[in-house]
């Protein structure tokens, strides 16, 4: 369904802003966004645009400055996420859990939610753990009950995703509701039903709608000023202070969704006091997960088998992450001969000697075809009790560098799926292979928090359903640290092998 034309603009990136300081008289805002006005580029021009005009988005933040300025209150739930207070919940005493143990993990979030007050709630969802789910149906309650729902975040993508479950949920609890998707692009479109996609800023924010999705843009329009009940940012593990400020202040309550222990945004640039953090880091700080009187984490997934689930649970999670009862039933089945290596489910690793390389092992991807070509043809049952033979698309092949991404796609037959960590975020697999590439700490090409970023190995080894095998240099375990926090890095990979009991030699 589509409303609208679409007019002859080339997509742009839309980038994020930051905060740098809020105190209880002032509101100091400096957003690292591009701040020219040019317009921007036909479609079809050949050079590059200037910058992004932001003045939607710096006007959003400038009215929120001026409410701070004048004590009006307008916008508590902004200011309630600076201010890092506790969720104000109708029924639920301030510093109670918001979430009672023994609830059904969905319905409980859903009712939280609706209670709500003028203030925010964060929603932290690890892989596969069901954050789509959950806000799918929080979003249709709140539509049933009347509700005017925002739906936004960095990416159409990640929009649309959540869209698609919407209305999957309300078609199936029969709720009937007239929403708007703003698109800028044919490949931003959603095709829905109930959903309709819209080309024109006017329309989108028309009140005949009761759903509107998009990016920041179309949120920090005046048109838009606190007219909606809820706004739920969805990948808020990416999404910027000041870009929650200019959505924030379109909504009575911010739901903020995602997992700051996964991917963040790139961000290029230094930014000062802080001011570089995603809402989520913002809020949680040093935390790996929320506390039960600060928000919701959702402790079942469905992907990842035991073995796999209870490293990733216990060095990334503070252990509070269980597999579904039935990822136990997920595993190889291994044929007599098959590569020493392989197991049928758990994390394995692989060491593989190698001097002088940076960001490309010739060795590592010898070692990795292998592993492949003996996985493909193994058997794998899924967490159904269903059993097929692994093909192609069941294995995943990771590394942290593109030239090695290069290399393992040149080695390994047409079709791979191979790729880096930040491609295959959100994707899984019942297998996993990851190449580490760089010999030592004297080859490092960047500095230690990227290739032993925590973050990163939760994301490759959490791709996979059932086995994970890091193929690494041993002697990446030896890597001088300059720091308490680079200690912890390098000990996290340690941790990988002594949890795996693989061969380093």
């Amino acid at each position: 369904m589509r409303v609208g034309d679409r007019p002859l603009r080339a997509a742009a990136l839309e980038p994020a802003g930051e905060i740098v300081e809020l105190d209880e008289k002032e509101l100091f805002v400096s957003l690292k966004i591009g701040c020219g006005t040019a317009p921007f580029e036909e479609a079809f021009s050949i050079i590059p645009g200037g910058p992004v005009d932001t003045r939607v988005l710096r006007e959003a933040v400038y009215r929120y400055a001026a409410s701070v300025a004048a004590r009006d209150g307008r916008y508590a739930a902004v200011t309630s996420v600076l201010r890092k207070e506790r969720p104000r919940v109708s029924g639920i005493a301030t510093g109670a859990p918001i979430m009672p143990a023994g609830v059904d993990p969905s319905a409980g979030a859903v009712s939280a939610l609706c209670g709500l007050r003028d203030s925010h709630m964060l929603i932290q969802g690890p892989p596969s753990a069901g954050k789509t789910h959950t806000s799918a149906h929080a979003i249709v309650e709140l539509l049933h009950r009347g509700k005017r729902v925002g739906v936004s975040s960095n990416s159409h993508k990640a929009i649309n995703t959540l869209l698609v479950a919407v209305e999957q949920v309300a078609k199936a609890a029969g709720v009937v509701f007239r929403g708007a998707k703003k698109c800028s692009a044919d490949d931003h479109c959603l095709g829905g039903t109930m959903i309709a996609d819209v080309f024109d800023n006017a329309v989108a924010t028309g009140e005949e709608f009761q759903l509107i999705a998009g990016t920041a843009w179309l949120f920090a329009r005046e048109e838009l000023d606190a007219q909606l009940d809820y706004v739920f940012l969805d990948e808020a593990g990416q999404v910027s202070l000041a870009n929650v400020i200019a959505i924030g202040v379109s909504a009575r309550n911010i739901v903020l969704v995602g997992d700051q222990m996964q991917l963040a945004q790139p961000i290029k640039g230094t930014h000062p006091g802080g001011s570089g953090v995603s809402a989520l880091e913002y809020l949680l700080g040093d935390l790996a997960t929320v506390p039960p009187d600060r928000g919701i984490f959702l402790a079942t997934t469905r992907r990842m088998h035991p073995e796999v689930c209870r490293f990733i649970s216990e060095a990334v999670y503070d252990g509070r992450l269980m597999p579904e009862r039935s990822n136990g039933n997920q595993r190889l089945i291994l044929k007599p001969g098959g590569d020493r290596d392989l197991a049928p489910f758990g994390i394995r690793f692989v060491g593989v000697e190698h001097e002088g390389c940076s960001q490309r092992s010739e060795a590592e991807g010898g070692r990795i075809r292998e592993l492949y070509l003996s996985l493909l043809g193994q058997r794998w049952v899924d967490r159904h009790g269903s059993e097929r033979a692994l093909g192609t698309e069941d294995i995943l092949v990771v590394s942290p560098y593109n030239m090695q991404v290069n290399y393992l796609q040149s080695v390994l037959r047409a079709g791979a799926r191979v790729g880096t960590v930040d491609k295959f975020q959100g994707q899984e697999a019942p297998v996993v292979l990851i190449s580490m590439a760089t010999s030592s700490g004297d080859d490092l090409p960047r500095d230690i928090e990227f290739l032993y970023s925590r973050n990163r190995l939760n994301v490759a080894i959490s791709r996979a359903r059932s086995l994970a095998v890091v193929v690494a240099s041993p002697r990446l375990h030896e890597v001088p640290c300059a720091t308490i926090d680079q200690m912890r890095l390098v000990n996290l990979l340690c941790w990988v092998t002594a949890f795996a009991g693989g061969r380093a030699d």
